[in-house]
């Protein structure tokens, strides 16, 4: 699920309330299970009672519907739904849009557009009737109509660390040097939160083209930090472009197409910019069906847990264990955790899913110390992504789940990766200082790939650096790699910190890591990831490498 501004202004709900949760227990009214939409829904799981919509079958189907309010009302919306696949296996998908009969303010004249009370910048509602207009207007010319759709990445930690009133004036003048930079764009708006929208038209089908130029000079009007006060702010952001081409000319989808690049472009980082297309469009659909089986996976019992042992440099004797999530599709057999992984956290079913990681790994843990003998000893190593740190329940979570496996807290460690920790700096500390006093060991994870401040390095209260795989694969060549990882090595043993090479493959690698006083080590050389039944013979044994 997707939830943006427009769905938080519609519905009341926020979008950290909807992510991860089932629409049964929030939108859907009681006249929903009679609706077209409620039908495929019983369709798809098979419920009893009422006529089957075996007939509709991979396609759109557009309809109204009768939705909930946060505050209990009914809602009347239309929805364009995407059906994927047949009977059990069919999953549902609906893009929510609200009715003509129920936006009269949308239907304001041209001539006097509504602005934004914070930015003086066109609002949503106004930048909608635009759109409409320039639709209807360019029908018939394929790329004559472009939206453009900016989201400022890592704006919520400028909310968090500055306070609200200096985020809102970092937006002020984001939207001041949008203005300034927009040239041949027909309109400039603010779409609610730290979004903001272009509309560029040109009669003739150039208006990818203009729309890239206005990125280009978007992203060097951006490129000057924003000073606040006594600091300054530098800001990326993420950019997702759709053209009236590929069939689709439709205000609402122009607008979700731009949304789902935006999305896109969000996560590859670094300013990106992402313009819709078929392979897009694919991909989309891909994650949606993709996110459809991850809901019932769990049910299934088809997520497991692979363990990859972590050794000492010095006498490769293994110490500890990292738990890592496997998927078993009934379909399409083992599926790649970078797949499904990403679709995971921004669904938001990587809040379950991650806590059912923790009490696995946790138990199979406990209860090999309870059966003693070669079996693993040490301590289980578990990843916690960036929307696990965002949850407001993490803690508690981490502390009910100790509780009923009855794991010591010191021997489960707790890996971030180095971007997450980054994410949002100032709220990751107050976490990651709440799970310290719950004793468990916390270790930085990926060190390398991300942009840390060595001053937040040195108050995270972290025990472990681990030394990114592709540092380590640089060892012994002529790319300065053994430089690179002696100066992390040195640093983290300066803060006090044990270090963990990751993705060690070659005997080479491990001697130089001998010699550069690494801590420890894991990767293909001593082991694969494998289930819990294999590991035995591994634990507890000097490794030959």
């Amino acid at each position: 699920m997707e939830w943006n501004s427009g769905a938080e202004a519609g519905f009341g709900w926020t979008r950290a309330e909807m992510l991860g949760t089932f629409v049964a227990d929030t939108l859907l009214a009681s006249t929903f299970a009679k609706s077209p939409f409620g039908l495929l829904v019983a369709d798809t799981t098979g419920a009893a009672g009422g006529p089957r919509t075996t007939s509709i079958t991979d396609g759109t189907l557009d309809l109204a519907l009768e939705l909930r309010h946060r505050d209990g009302r009914r809602v009347r919306t239309e929805a364009r739904l995407v059906v994927l696949g047949h009977g059990r296996d069919r999953s549902v998908a609906a893009f929510l849009r609200p009715p003509t009969e129920q936006a009269p303010h949308l239907a304001e004249a041209p001539g006097r557009p509504s602005r934004d009370g914070l930015t003086g910048l066109a609002d949503r509602a106004t930048y909608l009737v635009r759109l409409a207009g320039a639709t209807a207007a360019h029908a018939g010319t394929p790329g004559s109509v472009a939206v453009v759709l900016l989201d400022l990445d890592r704006f919520k930690a400028i909310n968090n660390s500055m306070g609200h009133a200096l985020g809102d004036g970092v937006l002020i003048s984001v939207a001041r040097r949008l203005e300034q930079v927009a040239g041949d764009v027909d309109l400039v708006a603010r779409f609610g939160g730290d979004e903001f929208l272009a509309l560029v038209t040109d009669e003739a089908g150039g208006a990818e083209q203009k729309a890239a130029a206005f990125v280009t000079r978007v992203q060097e009007a951006l490129a000057t930090p924003i000073p606040v006060e006594d600091a300054e702010v530098f800001l990326d952001a993420s950019v997702g472009v759709s053209l009236n081409t590929f069939g689709a000319d439709d205000p609402d989808d122009l607008l979700a197409h731009a949304e789902a690049a935006m999305y896109q472009a969000k996560r590859r980082g670094g300013f990106g910019v992402e313009t819709f297309g078929e392979s897009l469009r694919i991909d989309v659909l891909d994650r949606m069906a993709t996110e459809h089986s991850l809901h019932r996976a769990l049910e299934r019992s088809e997520l497991m847990l692979h363990y990859q042992p972590v050794v000492e440099v010095e006498g490769a004797t293994t110490v500890g264990v990292e738990a890592l999530i496997r998927w078993d599709h009934p379909d399409q057999g083992m599926v790649a955790p970078g797949r499904f992984i990403p679709v995971a956290e921004e669904s938001g079913l990587i809040i379950p899913i991650g806590a059912w990681v923790l009490e696995q790994a946790c138990h199979q843990l406990r209860d090999w110390h309870d059966r003693g003998g070669d079996t693993p000893q040490g301590s289980v190593e578990v990843n916690l992504s960036a929307r696990q740190i965002d949850d407001p329940q993490i803690v508690a979570t981490i502390e009910e789940i100790l509780y009923r496996t009855g794991l010591p807290p010191e021997h489960l460690t707790l890996e971030i990766t180095e971007s997450a920790l980054m994410k949002d700096a100032a709220a990751a500390l107050v976490v990651l200082q709440a799970l310290k006093e719950l004793g468990v060991l916390l270790a930085i994870d990926d060190f390398g790939t991300g942009y840390s401040s060595l001053s937040y390095l040195q108050r995270f209260p972290l025990d472990i650096l681990k030394v990114d795989r592709m540092f380590v694969h640089e060892l012994g060549q002529d790319g300065g790699g053994d430089e690179i990882v002696s100066a992390v090595i040195s640093l983290a043993h300066a803060l006090g910190l044990e270090v963990v090479a990751e993705g060690v493959e070659t005997e080479q690698q491990l001697e130089i890591l001998r010699g550069l006083a690494c801590d420890y080590a894991q990767g293909f050389l001593f082991s694969r990831p494998v289930p819990a039944s294999e590991l035995r013979s591994l634990f507890g044994l000097r490794l030959s490498a």
